[in-house]
């Protein structure tokens, strides 16, 4: 069996670990002998990354795992902001 994790950093997570294990070396940890973790997560990426990461899993995968969404929630943060910003006016005007 071979499990493949796609997505962001929360699977890319080398860079945060401190020389600590990462997220696909504690998950291989953790399978049984006959599995196998593969890594094509990427820091940073966004939903719009995720069908070029599909296009590298290797044959015989069995498993996906995908974390995605935060980089676009981070991205979108100034939409919430104004929205915030614009339903306060709205309300003050009514009260």
């Amino acid at each position: 069996m071979h499990l493949v994790l796609l997505g962001d950093s929360v699977f890319d997570n080398g860079f945060y670990t401190d020389g600590k294990p990462d997220v696909v070396s504690q998950v291989g940890e953790l399978l049984p002998d006959a599995w196998k973790a593969s890594l094509l997560a990427v820091d940073g990426s966004t939903t719009e990354d995720i069908p070029a990461q599909v296009e590298r899993i290797p044959e015989g995968a069995s498993h996906l795992g995908l974390s995605v969404g935060g980089n676009d929630s981070i991205q979108a943060s100034g939409l919430v902001g104004g929205f915030e910003e614009n339903y306060r006016r709205a309300v003050d005007v009514t009260a």
